[in-house]
């Protein structure tokens, strides 16, 4: 896990997530990205300057140690730039709908997802097409993180409080502190094939091989009861 910063302090403005532009630029001067997180920053430098990009130790297991990532030296010219625009993209919120399905995942130890290792051949979950779900990640644990294959979600909250403003966007991978409940508002896509299962897993890259890593398909909406659970293995 990075905690990313600059050496000097200077602020930065991010403009994206995993799922593309934010509604609206956030200023921060840190920023924690987990594995499978990405981010878009916009900074500022003068010409000639020298700046480092670090990782700040944050206190967590998986966010141990300073170091630095990424030294950035400025062109002895630089051309003026515009200023970021105050509005991005538009941004429809996830929002389910009155009665949506909520499933849980709790995370067991650093190998299991509900206690279930990974098996190729075994669908977890089936989905109708098209459908906005709460997904609810339970962590009894240390820290992890969570990515869903072909979604798109947002962070309804993080142990009951709100998701840091730059992390409000489109995601598709979210971390799960230690002993923490996350709740995700996510949309599937409407491409069915119930022999065809995207995955859901922690990024972290020792426990999904490990095997904390779910399937589920998504179906016609209506047929997800006729759906074998069982995939051959070849």
């Amino acid at each position: 896990m990075y905690t990313l910063a600059f050496a000097d302090k200077r602020r930065f403005q991010v403009i994206g997530t995993d799922g593309g532009l934010l509604h609206a630029p956030v200023e921060v001067e840190q920023l924690a990205l987990t594995p499978g997180e990405r981010a878009e920053i916009v900074v500022t430098f003068a010409a000639g300057e020298q700046v480092v990009l670090r990782s700040a130790d944050n206190g967590v297991d998986i966010g141990s140690g300073d170091f630095d990532l990424l030294k950035i030296i400025a062109a002895p010219r630089l051309k003026p730039s515009p200023a970021v625009p105050s509005r991005l993209a538009p941004l429809t919120p996830i929002t389910p709908p009155q009665g949506a399905t909520v499933r849980r995942f709790t995370l067991n130890g650093h190998d299991a997802i509900n206690s279930k290792e990974m098996d190729i051949g075994r669908i977890d979950e089936v989905v109708p097409a098209g459908a906005v779900e709460i997904w609810e990640i339970e962590n009894n644990v240390y820290n992890h993180n969570f990515h869903i294959h072909e979604v798109a979600f947002q962070i309804l909250d993080v142990g009951g409080e709100p998701p840091p403003a730059y992390a409000t966007g489109y995601k598709d991978t979210v971390y799960v502190p230690a002993k923490s409940l996350v709740r995700l508002a996510v949309q599937f896509g409407r491409f069915t094939d119930p022999a065809a299962p995207y995955m859901y897993h922690c990024h972290i890259l020792r426990h999904e091989d490990l095997g904390m890593m779910g399937q589920f398909v998504i179906v016609e909406p209506g047929t997800e009861s006729q759906i074998n659970r069982t995939l051959p293995v070849h």
